[in-house]
C-alpha cells in the first residue's frame, strides 16, 4: 500500500479502535458519548476516494481503439514480410531489408498488444475507482444513520438510553467498515495500474535507443533482437538500460572509433550478433575491447543458440514454470551456474554481472578461447566459475568457511555490476512488511531497466543472498545461486514468506541493495 493509503488506513483503524472501546450495554456515560460524537465527526471529515471513473474509462477506450488501428498496420507489414522482397534486393542488403520488415512486424504486433493491455488496465482502474467510491457512499449513508440516531449535540448532555447510543455506535462502525473497504479498493486498483503501466512503459523499447548515428530501422532491429530459447518479448538481448546507455556512448565515440565500430556492426551475421556488440558498448567497454570480443564471437554470429548459451546465461525458456517453488535450471551445457561453498553473495553477483556484461560471460564460458574444446566445454566452465567465486570471496574479506557480510555484499555489487549498468547501489534493510512494501516500486523500476537487485533472506537456520532479476503480473523473478531461477508473488515477498525460492528454507527477505 502507498504511504498515503497506509496513513489513511491507520487513521481509520484508530477510529475503529475508539468505537470498539465503547460499551453502551447498560448506560451511556457522558464521556463515552462525547467520544462517539467526536469519532463520527472525524468520519464525516475523512476524504472520499478521488478520481473520475468515466474519464478514465474514456481514456481506456482511446487506447483500445489505437491498439486496434495498430493491429491493422501489423497485418499489412506482416503480409509484406511473408510475401518476400523484390528480387532485386539480394545479398546483404536483402537480408537486412528482411530483418527490418520482420522486426517492424513484430514491433507493430507488440505495440498493438501493449496498447490493448493499457486499455484493459485503465478500464480495471476505472472499475476500481468506481467500486471504491460506491463503498465510500455506503459508508456515508451509514454515517447518516448514526447521526440521525443522535439528533443533535444537545442530546449528549441529557440522558440518552443505552440502546440508542449502541445503535449509533454500530452504525458508525458500519460506516468505518465501508469507508475502509473503499480505501482498500482504491489502493489496490491504483497499485495494480501503476505496476502494470510502468511495466508497459519499460517495454516501449525502440525509442530508448536515442542516437543520431542510428536510423529508425536500426533501432527497431536492435531493440527486437532476442536470445534464443524462449519467447522473444521475454528474452530481449538489450534491456531498456542497455538501449539508453548504448545510445549515449555511441554519440560519444570519436570519428575513428565510430568508423571501426560501424565496421563491426556491418559485418555482423545476424541482428543477435549486432545486439551483443551494442550490449558490450552499453557495458562500458572501449572499441578496442569490443573489437576483440567481436573477433571471438563473429564465427558464431549466425548461431543464435551458441550466442545465447555463451553470452546470456539466464533466459526465460519455453515451458519454464512460474509456480511458487518451481525451479528453472540455469545451465551452460550440462553444468549449472551454481555456487560452491558459502559463496552465495559472490556467486549471485557473478551471474548478475554475466547478465549485463557479455565480455565477462564469454570469459567464464570459454576462458577467452571460444571453440577450443579444451576450454569451451561445461567441465572447464564450472571449474572457472568456482575459481572466480573463491577469488571474489577472498577479495571480499571472507574466509573459506564463512559467508560475506551484508555491507561487503553491497561493495561486491558496486565493484562488479555498477560499472556495467551505471547505477550505484544503496543498502535498504527490511524490519517489517511495510519496509518491503515501500521498496517494491524501486525494485520493479530497477529490474524493468535490466538492473539486478541483490537481496538477502534469513531464518533461524542462517542467511542467503539471491538476485531479483525480473517482475511481471505481481510476481518477482529470482535467481538463486543454487543454480536456478524461480518466481514468487510480491505479496509473499512483502509478508516475508518466500520459502519456495529456497526449497522450503530461509523465507524472510531482510535487506536489498537497490540501484539508486
Amino acid at each position: 500500500m502507498t504511504e498515503l493509503g497506509d496513513g489513511r488506513r491507520q487513521r481509520l483503524d484508530d477510529m475503529a479502535a475508539a468505537l470498539d472501546g465503547l460499551s453502551f450495554a447498560e448506560s451511556a456515560p457522558l464521556d463515552e458519548l462525547l467520544t462517539l460524537f467526536g469519532v463520527m465527526e472525524k468520519i464525516n471529515d475523512f476524504p472520499s476516494p478521488e478520481g473520475n471513473p468515466q474519464s478514465v474509462e474514456s481514456k481506456a477506450a482511446d487506447y483500445v481503439r489505437a491498439g486496434s488501428s495498430v493491429d491493422l498496420i501489423h497485418d499489412a507489414i506482416k503480409s509484406v514480410a511473408k510475401s518476400g522482397l523484390p528480387s532485386v534486393w539480394v545479398g546483404e542488403a536483402g537480408a537486412k531489408a528482411a530483418e527490418v520488415t520482420e522486426a517492424a512486424s513484430r514491433s507493430a504486433e507488440h505495440m498493438s498488444e501493449r496498447l490493448l493491455t493499457a486499455g484493459r488496465e485503465l478500464s480495471l482502474l476505472a472499475a476500481g475507482i468506481g467500486e471504491a467510491q460506491r463503498q465510500d457512499r455506503f459508508g456515508r449513508d451509514a454515517l447518516g444513520v448514526a447521526r440521525s440516531i443522535i439528533e443533535d449535540e444537545s442530546q449528549l448532555f441529557g440522558l440518552m438510553p443505552a440502546d440508542q447510543a449502541e445503535r449509533a455506535r454500530r452504525a458508525a462502525r458500519d460506516a468505518l467498515r465501508y469507508i475502509r473497504a473503499g480505501v482498500d479498493q482504491a489502493e489496490a486498483a491504483g497499485e495494480r495500474a501503476a505496476r502494470e503501466l510502468d511495466k508497459l512503459k519499460s517495454e516501449a523499447r525502440a525509442g530508448q535507443l536515442d542516437s543520431e548515428h542510428l536510423t529508425d530501422a536500426d533501432r527497431i532491429v536492435l531493440s527486437d533482437a532476442a536470445a534464443a530459447g524462449g519467447e522473444r518479448d521475454q528474452n530481449e538481448i538489450l534491456t531498456t538500460g542497455d538501449l539508453q546507455r548504448a545510445g549515449v556512448f555511441l554519440d560519444e565515440l570519436s570519428a575513428r572509433d565510430r568508423q571501426t565500430y560501424d565496421g563491426l556492426l556491418d559485418r555482423a551475421k545476424s541482428p543477435e550478433e549486432r545486439a551483443y556488440l551494442m550490449k558490450a558498448l552499453a557495458a562500458g567497454y572501449g572499441v578496442s575491447e569490443i573489437q576483440e570480443f567481436s573477433d571471438m564471437v563473429h564465427p558464431y554470429g549466425d548461431d543464435p543458440a551458441w550466442l545465447q548459451e555463451h553470452l546470456s546465461p539466464v533466459i526465460n525458456g519455453q515451458g519454464d514454470t512460474r509456480t511458487d517453488g518451481g525451479e528453472n535450471d540455469v545451465l551452460f551445457g550440462t553444468e549449472e551456474w551454481v555456487q560452491e561453498g558459502p559463496t552465495c553473495v559472490v556467486s549471485s553477483t557473478i551471474t548478475a554481472r554475466a547478465m549485463v556484461d557479455p565480455l565477462y560471460a564469454l570469459e567464464l564460458t570459454t576462458g577467452g578461447r571460444p571453440g577450443d574444446p579444451d576450454f569451451d566445454n561445461p567441465e572447464a566452465f564450472i571449474e572457472r566459475l568456482h575459481e572466480e567465486q573463491a577469488e571474489m570471496h577472498r577479495e571480499g574479506g571472507s574466509g573459506p568457511d564463512e559467508g560475506m557480510s551484508v555491507e561487503n555484499a553491497g561493495k561486491a555489487a558496486e565493484r562488479e555490476i555498477s560499472p556495467h549498468t551505471g547505477q550505484e547501489y544503496e543498502l535498504v534493510r527490511f524490519a517489517d512488511p511495510g519496509d518491503r512494501d515501500s521498496a517494491l516500486p524501486e525494485i520493479r523500476d530497477a529490474v524493468n531497466a535490466g538492473q539486478p537487485v541483490p537481496f538477502g533472506v534469513k531464518s533461524e537456520d542462517g542467511a542467503h543472498q539471491m538476485m531479483i532479476i525480473g517482475q511481471e503480473g505481481g510476481q518477482l523473478q529470482i535467481y538463486n545461486p543454487w543454480g536456478y531461477t524461480t518466481w514468487v508473488s510480491e505479496e509473499d515477498f512483502v509478508n516475508g514468506e518466500i520459502p519456495g525460492a529456497t526449497r522450503g528454507r530461509l523465507p524472510e527477505p531482510y535487506y536489498a541493495h537497490i540501484p539508486d
